[in-house]
């Protein structure tokens, strides 16, 4: 099937919040993997991998492995929850080779950005740009988005919905000037609808 790649977050988590959001990526992974997609991931396949090297080696391999398996992916879903600078230079790298890009956010309530304005040297007041608080305006403008996906519990998503998540990307190439974005929200709450160093951790 498909080389799935989930980029996430995972230094600045909350804490109270980070059983809940790892838990997420861990299900996420096994849906897709159980629809046939080979999936790889952070949590997986490098951070514990980067436990068993020596301290001043953790940088420079935590960026080559995660950088390689982004590289190697067709399709990177992101759950971007929680701003992170990892996550970011990782849809960096996914934009440079136009890998596209479904992102999956959920609402723990202290997430959603609060509107604010400031005031510059010259007098004149902005209010800051942080479209809906979600995600940043950023990170949606990179050339490889394809879709956004509100969600309340990854339990709802089913088997079929998470192949059809990945499959409207992948019959979709992406070009600069013609994106193709989608906006769903999944909720519990309402029916779903579809719309040396060495280059790899040993395993």
């Amino acid at each position: 099937m498909s080389k799935i790649y989930i980029a996430c977050g995972l230094t600045h988590i909350p804490r109270q919040f980070f059983s809940d959001y790892s838990n997420n990526i861990h299900k996420l992974a096994a849906k897709l993997e159980k629809s046939g997609h080979t999936v790889k991931y952070a949590l997986k396949h490098s951070d514990p991998q980067l436990s068993e090297v020596e301290k001043h080696l953790k940088p420079e391999l935590c960026y080559l492995w995660d950088k390689n398996m982004v590289e190697e992916a067709q399709c990177i879903v992101a759950e971007a929850s929680f701003p992170s600078i990892g996550l970011g230079i990782e849809l960096q790298i996914a934009a440079n080779k136009l890998i596209p890009i479904i992102f999956l956010h959920k609402d723990y309530s202290i997430n959603i950005a609060e509107g604010v304005k400031y005031t510059n040297p010259d007098g004149a007041t902005h209010k800051l740009q942080i479209s809906d608080g979600k995600i940043s305006l950023m990170a949606l403008g990179l050339p490889n988005v394809y879709s956004i996906h509100h969600y309340d519990s990854l339990t709802d998503i089913s088997q079929d919905i998470a192949d059809d998540i990945i499959n409207m990307c992948l019959r979709n190439p992406i070009e600069h000037g013609n994106k193709v974005r989608k906006s769903t929200h999944y909720s519990s709450k309402k029916t779903m609808s579809r719309t040396k160093k060495t280059s790899e951790p040993q395993n």
